[in-house]
């Protein structure tokens, strides 16, 4: 865990999956959109906040018009799963992921130690409502171009806000090792449900599948 980390009792450490590393020791510290995070901390400064009525919205919208039910899609498989990518301060995005679409478990990943921390900790506070949600909500310190602690194909509904984005730069080598991860996990039919993104993300998307929403605000990929 990182080193100097706020003793506030061990319950909130459950939700961690591995180690958290400190900012300087981190596998990732040389990648230039983590150091520029690090270097202008108002980059990171929270933009979604809850997503819960973007997710409705977009369920809606695709219900619409392209006459598909995502909830219905993700529902048809069982255990279903979710996956988070760069939740940064929205640290209840996974939560919400969660609820949502009536998830059995949402792994979710960030490269930022504080904020998984700061979402351990936020999410042990609903431990009350759910005693079990350390085992199905599993937060990851690591990077989105390495997914390997997850299964080729276990996850069918992924969530990514405000990370494909032209204002952080994105190097190459992380844009095609996170395009390939998100594929290799995704299960086929499994949705990808993408905000604030600059449209590169999608155009590679559709290779492997079918969108069936795009627009400014929000995009939804379907693997086939």
């Amino acid at each position: 865990m990182v080193a100097d980390e706020p003793d506030q009792g061990l319950g909130w450490r459950e939700f961690i999956e591995g180690e958290v590393h400190a900012d300087t020791e981190a596998p990732w510290r040389d990648d230039l959109a983590f150091a520029l995070l690090l270097k202008i901390p108002g980059l990171r400064e929270s933009v979604g906040g809850r997503i819960t009525g973007a997710l409705k919205q977009a369920v809606g919208l695709v219900q619409a018009l392209a006459q598909v039910d995502l909830l219905e899609v993700v529902g048809a498989s069982r255990p279903a799963q979710g996956l988070c990518l760069g939740f940064g301060m929205n640290v209840l995005e996974p939560y919400d992921l969660l609820r949502v679409f009536a998830l059995d478990r949402v792994q979710a990943y960030e490269w930022i130690g504080e904020h998984v921390i700061e979402a351990a900790q936020t999410l042990q506070a609903l431990r009350a409502e759910d005693p079990l949600l350390p085992t199905r909500i599993r937060l990851h310190h690591g990077t989105i171009c390495d997914l390997s602690a997850l299964v080729e194909g276990s996850i069918h509904v992924v969530y990514v806000a405000n990370v494909f984005n032209p204002e952080i730069p994105m190097t190459p080598e992380t844009f095609a090792g996170a395009l390939r991860e998100i594929v290799r996990v995704l299960a086929e039919g499994g949705l990808v449900l993408s905000r604030g993104s600059a449209g590169v993300l999608e155009a590679e998307l559709g290779r492997h599948g079918r969108m069936l929403l795009q627009t400014p605000l929000v995009s939804v990929f379907q693997k086939e």
